[in-house]
């Protein structure tokens, strides 16, 4: 990269003072003049002969080739390995002081001073397998004559394995200084050299790094993820060019040039997508089309063969061409300031170009036709800076752009935040002034809340007491449904006791006549005492069996004591489950129901208050019946009234309740593993989803004005899960049933 904009500006520079004619001869006015410059023509024969180095020689058949080209830009040498280069020379006037010939190389030469070897130059590892390495010399002469004299190069290389055909080796540079600063000048060129491309690696190197620093800030900004690539690639270019001074063989510097030429040609294209990602354009087939040449190329010439100047620079100008008409286009179609950034930093770019040429045709007329001496290294470094300034100018004009964007951002951020703060100073003093009307009307609303707390609290009292009526009146209703059953259920004993009692009279009569025979028969006797105490027995059975009912009727209408006994839930559920039944019949003689019971066998006896838990059942059987009695209601052929009460034994981890039935947790601390479950269905008419939610809910009733408190199910969900530790849960179809679930813990 740093040999490529050099040799621009040389280019330029060399391409004007053509105008100025050549001999064959180099004559050198005093030693301060370059003698064999750099772009001065050698003659050049590949081979080897012992006579090619004598003045007598003819060489006017040799090829004229530039040493300081390439190794592998001159065929011949590059095929055979070794040839010989031929320079004549002579001064205009004499100087008192001694000549140095300054040599720079790569490789292995001898030095020959009108057919006299004057130096062997070679690296110390040259013959073992240190390579072609380069190497410098200083050879003092003493010339004491203004005649023509002979310079003969015997030059030799190494040929060591290539990685890619990518060679920026020179054979020698040879010029003439003076003793006391031959040295000095050639530290000056490498510290020119260094001192140029150096700053400009940590330039781009610096410009790489802050760009990757800005889109790890804000990733949404792409074009800083390209430019950090696009610099990085420039960076890379440079410091691979400084390399080939410290290369010591062809193989490393094939390595390093191919490097250097993919890293150069993916800056390039970097830079035109940067373009297209700051315009937010998307790359067309032109941009592809950019990047296939650019990868042929690049292919070319690191693997295939050195390409020739038009293959390598032709990519690089339709960058440019490509960049131009995408900023032209920027400029045109964009309003935004923004969008002309690119054009601005390309016209620094041309305007460069432009000074650059100029200062070049100055040069070379000032030395052509006007015969200024050294008129041409007076503007080398100025055309070196300014090609320097056409490669940045770009680059940098992106990157100044991109912080010029930052800028403003910070600006209108500043903005925002001073009108952030204006605007927070007028909330706090408008929020002080609310503090203080806040605070009047809290006092205010303290007094009013006083006041409205003393109703509410005598509004609650009342609630209570009217909750509290309302909860006897439901147990009031639910003594009367159970008091109706009852006494249907117990006139059937009693009609027991009567017949049997009237019965047993009869017999007595029968064995007192018995007895008063003469002839009495003691078999007959026997048969009536046999019936007689038969008969006893069935009253004394229906006799319990009555009191029994009048018992359960005394403790369901007596308050609960709360106290837990072991208790047959099966017997507790098919006892109020008749009570129900009766019950309802006593109020519909027409009224008919099937009753089915599935009880678990092996169902232990848990402790539980057995009042309350007959009232939850009790409650769940009449909603049963009052279901099934509605669809009865509704006259659908074939309907059959059908109440299935089962219970079942669970051991598992986890309540075993319906699908999509409305559940209610077990109370932490409460219950085991092991659960009683009791199932209570109907084929009533269903209740619809919304119905289901509210079941549970205090006052909530289906049921028509004065049917019904809605207390129950309320109760009785608080009897189950505050009272028991269980659940219930309930699963309904609308038109085809209703099922509650309850689960106890054993």
């Amino acid at each position: 990269m740093m040999r490529l904009f050099y040799q621009l500006s040389l280019g330029i520079l060399l391409l004007v003072s053509t105008l100025k004619a050549t001999a064959q001869v180099v004559v050198v006015t005093n030693s301060a003049d370059t003698d064999v410059d750099l772009e001065d023509t050698w003659l050049f024969r590949a081979g080897d002969s012992t006579g090619w180095h004598t003045p007598r020689y003819n060489d006017r058949h040799w090829a004229k080739i530039k040493p300081s080209v390439d190794l592998n830009d001159n065929p011949t040498l590059w095929k055979s390995g070794r040839g010989w280069f031929r320079q004549r020379f002579r001064f205009r006037r004499l100087r008192d002081k001694d000549v140095t010939i300054s040599i720079r190389q790569f490789g292995r030469s001898e030095v020959y001073l009108d057919g006299k070897r004057i130096a062997l130059i070679k690296p110390p590892l040259y013959d073992s397998l240190g390579g072609s390495q380069r190497i410098a010399a200083m050879l003092p002469i003493r010339i004491a004559d203004t005649n023509q004299h002979v310079l003969a190069i015997r030059y030799a290389f190494r040929r060591d394995p290539l990685i890619g055909k990518v060679i920026s080796k020179d054979p020698f540079r040879l010029d003439f200084k003076g003793s006391d600063r031959a040295m000095t000048e050639i530290l000056d060129d490498q510290e020119r050299s260094s001192g140029l491309a150096y700053p400009f690696v940590g330039i781009f190197g610096l410009l790489s790094l802050l760009h990757f620093l800005f889109y790890r800030a804000n990733p949404t900004q792409r074009v800083n993820r390209v430019l950090a690539a696009t610099m990085l690639a420039f960076a890379l270019s440079f410091l691979l060019d400084q390399f080939d001074n410290f290369t010591g063989t062809l193989t490393m510097d094939s390595v390093r040039g191919a490097l250097a030429q993919i890293s150069v040609n993916a800056a390039f294209i970097l830079l035109l997508l940067s373009v297209y990602t700051y315009l937010n354009r998307r790359p067309g087939w032109i941009f592809w089309g950019i990047v296939v040449l650019f990868t042929g190329a690049t292919v070319f010439n690191v693997f295939i063969d050195h390409a020739p100047a038009a293959l390598i620079g032709t990519p690089f100008v339709l960058v440019l061409i490509e960049y131009i008409r995408v900023s032209w286009l920027a400029k045109r179609r964009n309003p935004d300031p923004d969008a002309r950034l690119p054009w601005n930093s390309l016209k620094v770019t041309l305007f460069a170009l432009l000074i650059i040429i100029l200062m070049a045709i100055l040069a070379g007329v000032l030395q052509g036709v006007f015969k200024v001496a050294n008129a041409m290294n007076w503007i080398n470094i100025p055309m070196v800076l300014l090609s320097f300034v056409m490669l940045l100018s770009v680059p940098l004009g992106l990157s100044l752009s991109l912080v010029r964007d930052y800028g403003q951002t910070y600006l209108s951020l500043r903005q925002k935040f001073d009108e952030v703060e204006q605007l927070s100073a007028r909330t706090l003093l408008q929020e002080q002034e609310k503090q203080q009307l806040l605070a009047r009307q809290n006092e205010v609303l303290e007094q009013q809340v006083a006041e409205r707390t003393a109703a509410l609290n005598q509004s609650l009292s009342e609630l209570r007491d009217t909750q509290t009526q309302l909860i006897q009146s439901e147990k009031l209703a639910s003594l009367g449904e159970l008091t109706a059953g009852i006494a249907h259920e117990i006139q059937n004993p009693l009609n027991f006791v009567n017949n049997f009692s009237e019965v047993s009279t009869e017999l007595v009569d029968e064995l007192e006549e018995e007895q008063q025979k003469t002839d009495r028969d003691t078999e007959l006797e026997a048969e009536l005492l046999g019936d007689l105490k038969q008969n006893l027995q069935k009253i004394t059975h229906h006799g319990h069996r009555a009191s029994s009912i009048v018992k359960g009727m005394l403790e369901h209408s007596r308050a609960s004591t709360g106290e837990r006994q072991l208790t047959d839930i099966n017997q507790l559920a098919d006892e109020y489950l008749k009570l129900a039944y009766h019950g309802l019949r006593a109020k519909d003689k027409r009224f008919n129901a099937e009753l089915k019971t599935d009880f678990a066998s092996d169902l232990p006896k848990i402790l539980v208050v057995s009042q309350d838990i007959g009232r939850v059942l009790l409650n769940l059987f009449n909603n049963g019946f009052y279901a099934t009695q509605q669809r009865v209601k509704l006259e659908q052929p074939g309907y059959q009234p059908t109440i299935t009460v089962s219970t079942r034994f669970l051991n598992s981890t986890s309540p075993n309740s319906p699908e999509g039935a409305t559940s209610i947790a077990r109370p932490n601390g409460l219950g085991g593993n092991e659960t009683i479950e009791i199932r209570v269905k109907d084929n009533g008419a269903g209740m619809p989803d919304a119905v289901k939610a509210k079941i549970f809910q205090p006052f909530f009733t289906t049921k028509p004005t004065g049917e019904g408190t809605g207390l129950g199910l309320s109760l009785g969900y608080d009897i189950i899960t505050k009272g028991h530790g269980g659940t219930i849960t309930v699963k309904s179809t609308e038109g085809e049933g209703t099922e509650f679930v309850i689960e106890l813990p054993a």
